[in-house]
């Protein structure tokens, strides 16, 4: 038997143990709770009979008075006092009736001694209320009758039953207080055996449990000792289908198992010697593509050095054209100045291009940081291109983190390069996607082939259609705005349209994560 289930059945003796323990202690409360209110009611009608017994005197005093005294007006009093006896039978008979209750009890002897009294009371009252109370001469024959009425009826017969009523009522307290000690005395040795059997049965418990794990434990103590002192070919051979047997047979399966892998040491330093070379290998891969990129960048410094030249020839140009000769009109100086001005402006441009791309693969990009709505930044965008461009989303609001200026930026990047290189026709869609929103451009031009796609953010690459339709760019432009997408978390993707074109999205998210801050 697993240990598991042995401390399962343990658990479930302990809890029928405590739950017939809680069983029989409350039904013993209610019993005690049941006796208790008996005793109340039995007390209550002792005490109700001795007000019944107290009315009963005055009623009948009130009659014996009237009938020696001639007091005729003492009918009020009369009444009152036997309303009062009506009321003390009332509430015995409903005292007797909560006691049946309490009992189980269909009928009681105190019901039918209760009728007997009420009986008489009703019975003396009628015999009291024949006598005259006038005072004339009657008055011998009326004591004779009275005293009659008093010793016979009234002191040896309704008084006797009254004594009797009580008698019974205080037997009855002390029989059920016997009830309530001999009740408790049976609790007391009960809770004693009790205890004594769920202490039997915990030792019986602890030491079954102790016998099953402390052999197994020891035997495993034992092993872990031999096998960390290097006998590798110590076994356990526990038998036994308990946890402590598996972890056993565990234990020299493992053991098994080291044994095998030190027969093959040889074979790992083999692979190990392997794995040697092909670090070696990735380090050499490595080493080339540092090769390649001090080779980009020499190649980019030639690029900008070629880009750089033809504004500056220009400028310098210019200002021989405008220098040489005689002096010229003003209108000529104005055209030279101003081709130098748009010559200057395109190599500014030029360099904050390539200072902002580099500070982008350097980490130093700083951005101003806010909770902006895309519907606007798109708006004002499509407002800077100059161009009536349809902006199609069924979103209410656009909500992320990020730098309106620099987004904006990118979005003018997209629509120029769909203006320049795209043909006529613009559309604009700002959609929701996984974790934040996509804002595509997309065009109707001739589209971009899958090599042009690979090679698009690479700097001053200019696709094979710009260099017929658009000869002022600097190949900048996409670089640019995929390192502000790349400094929000986002990223830029170019793919085919449906029906010819291409679909220029940016991908930004809600929240911009602080490793990109």
């Amino acid at each position: 038997m697993k240990i598991v289930t042995q401390l399962r059945l343990t658990l479930l003796m302990i809890l029928v143990l405590g739950l017939t323990g809680a069983t029989l202690a409350t039904w013993n409360l209610n019993q005690s709770r049941a006796n208790m209110a008996r005793i109340d009611i039995s007390r209550s009608i002792y005490e109700h009979y001795l007000t019944l017994e107290s009315h009963t005197y005055q009623l009948f005093k009130q009659y014996g008075d009237a009938i020696i005294i001639g007091d005729v007006n003492q009918r009020s009093a009369k009444r009152i006092l036997i309303s009062l006896i009506e009321k003390d039978i009332k509430t015995i008979r409903e005292l007797i009736a909560d006691e049946m209750n309490l009992a189980g009890e269909e009928t009681s002897p105190k019901i039918a001694a209760l009728t007997v009294i009420e009986a008489t009371v009703k019975r003396l009252v009628t015999r009291l209320d024949q006598f005259s109370p006038t005072g004339t001469g009657e008055l011998a024959s009326d004591w004779e009758r009275l005293s009659l009425v008093l010793n016979d009826e009234i002191d040896n017969g309704f008084y006797a039953l009254i004594q009797a009523a009580l008698q019974e009522e205080k037997s009855n307290v002390q029989a059920m207080n016997d009830l309530v000690d001999s009740a408790m005395a049976k609790q007391q040795v009960f809770a004693l055996l009790f205890s004594l059997a769920t202490i039997l049965i915990g030792v019986m418990v602890v030491n079954m449990l102790n016998q099953r794990l402390t052999r197994p434990i020891d035997s495993l103590m034992t092993g872990v000792q031999k096998f960390g002192e290097g006998q590798l070919d110590y076994r356990l051979n526990l038998s036994g289908r308990d946890e402590l047997s598996e972890i056993g047979h565990t234990f020299d399966v493992m053991a098994d198992r080291v044994a095998e892998k030190n027969q093959t040491l040889s074979s790992e330093k083999e692979s190990l010697t392997k794995a040697v070379e092909d670090r070696t290998l990735r380090l050499s891969l490595m080493l080339d593509e540092v090769k390649r990129s001090d080779e980009s960048r020499k190649r980019m410094i030639a690029d900008v050095s070629h880009e750089l030249r033809t504004p500056m020839t220009i400028i310098k140009g210019e200002a021989d054209i405008a220098l040489r000769g005689k002096d010229k009109a003003t209108g000529i100086y104005k055209d030279a100045l101003r081709r130098i001005r748009e010559a200057a402006n395109h190599t500014a441009r030029l360099v904050d291009d390539l200072l902002f791309v580099a500070r982008s693969e350097a980490g130093e990009i700083q951005l101003k940081l806010s909770h902006i709505d895309l519907q606007q930044v798109v708006s004002d965008a499509t407002h800077t291109f100059g161009r009536d461009v349809p902006v199609v989303t069924d979103l209410k609001c656009a909500i992320v983190q990020g730098d309106a200026g620099r987004i904006r930026q990118a979005l003018l990047v997209l629509l120029e390069n769909a203006r320049h290189h795209g043909g006529d026709r613009i559309e604009l869609k700002l959609e929701a996607a996984l974790n934040g929103f996509r804002i595509a451009v997309e065009d109707a031009g001739p589209g971009m082939t899958e090599q042009e796609k690979s090679q698009a953010f690479e700097r001053f690459y200019r696709g094979s259609n710009a260099a017929e339709r658009y000869r002022d760019g600097a190949g900048l432009g996409l670089p640019v705005a995929l390192s502000i997408a790349q400094a929000h978390g986002g990223t830029i993707t170019l793919n085919d349209r449906v029906g010819g074109g291409l679909v220029a999205a940016l991908h930004l998210p809600e929240e911009l994560d602080t490793a990109f801050t």
